[in-house]
């Protein structure tokens, strides 16, 4: 018996011995993939949020990526273009109780959540200052002023930036190019550019994320991440699909132009086993004008004109909207408005104000290219615009019977006023130290998240919380991020291995005699290079070979600035109205051309 129980457990041992040189022998997932590169943190995505957590991590000694999807000359996304307010926090008790009444009688953010997110925000005017942003200023602002605790989250701005002023939104984009150049004044972060996240790479049976698959000149490049990867993409305002079937919202693009914003995030985050939240919160709808490019006006109103919606009823307001939602009979819900507006005048109240400060005066440049629909009768103007043309001349009629200007004279104009999207909300789940949240109710390890992707807000949403509750998780992810991880191989996988070259061609410009090439910064600070001809010592033409202005908006700049400028033979001439920082931009780019004549 006892020689049957020796040999048995000599068998076990044998056994057990092959067991674990056969687990010796399986491949460390990581030594599974054919790795491209290696860094300790890769971010996706470089708006607001993603600079914040890439000098968060590098600041913690970590080997930084970050992967922008699009050119650096539209990087940014929302962050580049909004009013460039970031909240401040002084009294946590107030921020808390508004933060909860904005919430309504939503469950989420919990009241966990909210702390995190409060007593984060409260460090934002130091961080910034400890950055060295230049002018970091305080403002005042309430959207929700019926709500408890209202006025407790306040604004800051840097470099001059004021906020609302009595000459409109002008956005210079000053706090997020703060915030970009920090970022690539560390040397231990490397941006690529044109480099759009495609896939999280994860070993499906511990769920560890361990890099990224980016694509890069229609080419896949596998990024390894060592201690974590975070995505800071944004939303899916300009996903067309997404915003129909997560919000009944129908042909609404994107208020910042943001075209990039697709979703991205979501859907790599849904691969990994991520659940969502907060799906239905949308800022917006938004109204302005539509250009052809799809590019929005920030805001745009009938001013002395009528509003009617797509029937030919005059539109009427039905509640006070704040950041897109409405005060509906005690609760807030999403704005409500036409599928199709259209904003109505005569020839004496058409020139009477622009209904855009981005317009010329009198909207007399929009009219002569062709933003108005003219008629010469309210008939035929119904039919140019597809309304009932019973239904609009009644309108005009309740409308003429109060208004200061009556719509009585012809010829008759109309323009659309279009919806857009502000931003969204919702995406993966979030944990309280940013982590991605799995379908189980765990963290996703290694995964992390910032910015309006997966964002706090599940209601009601107050301006200035998006760059500033951006930069606060993009401190706390890449805090976590950065931190080193026991779970998962230390060694490196690039020995004896050549990592990638990220290579981007800059663009080579011609000039011909008496031609001269100048560089200056227009929206957002975002380079300007233009082509300038003088002969005889006048200037002749003035060509913009590269720019990254907003479609359609600034067309009006490039046409009257250029046309200033050869008239006078001047590079200083007058700014155009509404696209100040364009008119910059031409004029100090010509002034440099100008400086290289001999």
């Amino acid at each position: 018996m006892k020689r049957f129980v020796s040999l048995a457990l000599a068998l076990a041992l044998i056994l057990l011995a092959c067991v674990y040189a056969q687990a010796e022998e399986l491949p460390i997932f990581e030594h599974s993939v054919d790795w491209d590169a290696e860094y300790d943190v890769i971010v996706v995505g470089l708006g607001a949020a993603g600079a914040s957590t890439a000098i968060t991590a590098a600041e913690a000694g970590a080997n930084v990526l970050v992967l922008e999807k699009a050119p650096e000359g539209h990087a940014g996304g929302n962050s580049a273009v909004c009013m460039q307010w970031a909240a401040m926090v002084d009294d946590k008790e107030q921020a808390m109780t508004y933060m909860k009444s904005m919430r309504e009688d939503f469950e989420t953010p919990t009241d966990e959540m909210i702390d995190v997110y409060i007593s984060e925000v409260m460090n934002n005017e130091q961080w910034l200052t400890d950055l060295g942003a230049p002018n970091v200023t305080r403002h005042e602002w309430v959207e929700f002023p019926d709500m408890e605790g209202a006025g407790s989250i306040f604004l800051l701005t840097v470099d001059g930036n004021l906020g609302f002023s009595q000459a409109g939104l002008k956005p210079s984009g000053a706090l997020y190019k703060f915030l970009k150049d920090k970022v690539e004044s560390f040397e231990n972060v490397t941006v690529w550019y044109e480099a759009p996240a495609t896939h999280l790479v994860q070993d499906k049976n511990t769920r560890i994320v361990h890099g990224v698959e980016a694509e890069i000149d229609g080419e896949p490049v596998l990024v390894r991440a060592k201690d974590g990867v975070v995505l800071c993409c944004g939303g899916y305002e300009s996903n067309a699909r997404m915003l129909e079937d997560f919000n009944d919202v129908h042909d609404s693009p994107s208020l910042a132009n943001a075209i990039y914003n697709t979703g991205d995030g979501i859907m790599m985050a849904l691969e990994a086993g991520a659940r969502l939240w907060h799906m239905s919160n949308i800022v917006g709808p938004n109204t302005g004008y539509r250009f052809d490019s799809d590019a929005m006006t920030f805001g745009a109103s009938a001013g002395k004109g009528m509003l009617v919606g797509g029937d030919g009823a005059v539109y009427k307001s039905v509640g006070r909207s704040g950041h897109g939602k409405m005060l509906f009979y005690g609760n807030y819900t999403l704005a409500l408005y036409p599928q199709r507006t259209f904003a109505i005048y005569d020839a004496n109240s058409v020139g009477v104000q622009p209904i855009h400060h981005s317009f010329s005066e009198g909207n007399a440049w929009e009219i002569e290219h062709g933003f108005y629909t003219i008629a010469d009768t309210i008939e035929e103007l119904a039919e140019a615009i597809d309304v009932p043309a019973e239904t609009l001349v009644a309108s005009v009629e309740e409308f003429n019977a109060a208004a200061e200007y009556p719509i009585e004279e012809g010829p008759f104009y109309s323009i659309p006023i279009s919806h857009c999207v502000g931003n969204t909300q919702g995406g993966p789940e979030r944990g309280l130290g940013g982590e991605i949240i799995a379908l189980d109710g765990t963290p996703i390890p290694h995964l992390y998240e910032a910015g309006e992707l997966g964002d706090v807000w599940s209601h009601c949403y107050q301006a200035s919380c998006n760059i500033g509750g951006g930069m606060a998780y993009g401190r706390i992810s890449g805090t976590n991020a950065a931190a080193p991880k026991t779970d998962n191989w230390d060694g490196s996988v690039m020995e004896e291995k050549t990592p990638y070259t990220y290579v981007i061609e800059e663009p080579e410009f011609e000039v011909g005699e008496n031609q001269y090439l100048g560089r200056g910064e227009g929206k957002g600070q975002v380079p300007m290079v233009v082509r300038v001809t003088v002969a005889e010592g006048d200037i002749t033409d003035v060509e913009i070979l590269e720019d990254w202005e907003t479609p359609g908006f600034a067309d009006r700049a490039k046409e009257e600035t250029i046309a200033q400028i050869i008239e006078t033979d001047q590079a200083v001439v007058d700014v155009i109205s509404g696209a100040t920082m364009t008119s910059v931009g031409i004029m100090s780019a010509v002034a440099d051309a100008l400086s290289n004549i001999d």
